[in-house]
């Protein structure tokens, strides 16, 4: 259960005493800006109304646009939204099969003339190899951008996420680690990206410096993230102990795959996930399915069941033949190309096999008692 009482209510007292409740540095937004910027460990932070918008946001101060490409994950979609949104197009790296994370590997292999900037997802609490990407980025002068949604308290080789790339952006939706309702963060080392964001991105006078959009937050959300940021640790420390339950679980079960966490990372609970290898040992996924069903297991499975670029935004994007394309305002140039199952085979093998679950209980005993059902489901296919 998340916590609002007497300390939200105070901070949004605060706001309504002062009169203003538009966003204000000198202010409540000012204020959870600096205490999220000394959170995670970066120099600046600027408050958004929603780290979808603050992605694209990133992208627009990246190189990035019409004729450029964007290098992005295949599990979820965000990334490859939000380089359609500034009219780049989504090249898709694949990932690693026990991590659901980006293969740096993959990303050199997807370099081209016209990679501009790289989106990487540190995906369900897990961090991906943020130096090397850091590197690989650097070595072509391409604009790193960490989508870091599921992140807070996650660290790779001791430096929180979204402190590695050029950018990183923090979601505050209701079902993240610090919910304000909706709401978001970007954070930066780059004086001049935080001089921008605040002075010309910002329509902070009369007009903006160039085209942009207003994704500002306003004081009183601003309020209630101050107080939640000041809860978040306790929060996460019970998702921990359940994510250790639920990892617990599959414990010896030799076709549930455990996600892979590195020695260098830093795991925050968010949602707990494995990978069926049922079908390499003859036993049956709908079967498997249907007994998580009958004892209650609150599994998932597939998550969002195939690579995002499957899904008609995106292949209508760069098929110029395609009939759907046209109703998409905003598409990339990017004619005789088409996406296919071969630019990430490895996630086109993987994303079917998740087997997931919510590891944000609000108490352990109830973190305890979903292992104690998944375990109670591996026991009944265990005995055919």
């Amino acid at each position: 259960m998340r916590i609002f009482d007497e300390k939200e209510i105070n901070y949004v007292r605060e706001v309504l005493q002062s009169g203003s409740l538009g966003w204000n540095r000198n202010g409540m937004t000012g204020r959870f800006e600096r205490a999220f910027a000394e959170f995670v460990g970066s120099k600046h932070a600027i408050t958004r109304n929603s780290a979808m918008t603050a992605l694209a946001q990133a992208v627009s101060c990246s190189p990035a646009g019409w004729d450029t490409e964007v290098i992005c994950d295949p599990v979820v979609h965000f990334g490859g939204v939000s380089a359609l949104y500034e009219n780049a197009t989504p090249v898709f790296a694949d990932i690693e099969a026990d991590t659901l994370l980006m293969d740096p590997n993959s990303v050199r292999q997807k370099i081209t003339e016209k990679t501009k900037a790289l989106i990487v997802t540190n995906m369900w609490g897990l961090c991906a190899r943020l130096d090397e990407i850091r590197q690989i980025c650097d070595e072509h002068n391409i604009f790193m951008i960490e989508d870091c949604a599921h992140n807070m308290c996650s660290y790779w080789k001791g430096k929180h996420a979204g402190t590695w790339g050029h950018i990183g952006v923090f979601s505050f939706q209701q079902g993240k680690h610090l919910p304000t309702g909706d709401g978001g963060m970007m954070v930066t080392d780059d004086d001049e990206l935080d001089h921008k964001l605040y002075n010309e991105w910002a329509f902070g006078g009369e007009s903006p410096a160039f085209f942009t959009l207003n994704f500002r937050m306003n004081e009183v959300t601003a309020a209630i993230g101050l107080a939640q940021l000041e809860r978040v640790k306790g929060y996460i420390e019970t998702y921990n102990v359940c994510l250790k339950h639920l990892n617990s679980a599959i414990e010896g079960c030799e076709w549930l795959l455990p996600r892979r966490v590195d020695k260098d990372a830093v795991q925050s609970g968010y949602i707990w996930c494995c990978f069926w290898q049922g079908d390499k040992y003859g036993l049956s996924h709908d079967r498997f399915k249907q007994v998580a069903r009958e004892v209650g297991a609150p599994l998932g499975f597939g998550f969002v069941q195939k690579p995002a670029y499957n899904f008609d935004v995106f292949k209508s994007a760069v098929d110029h033949n395609s009939p759907a394309r046209k109703q998409f305002k905003r598409h990339a140039p990017y004619p005789g190309k088409m996406y296919s199952p071969d630019d990430c085979p490895v996630a086109e093998d993987t994303i079917w096999r998740i087997v997931n679950c919510g590891a944000m209980y609000p108490t352990e005993e109830q973190g305890k008692e979903s292992a104690e059902k998944i375990r109670k489901a591996i026991d009944i296919m265990n005995k055919g």
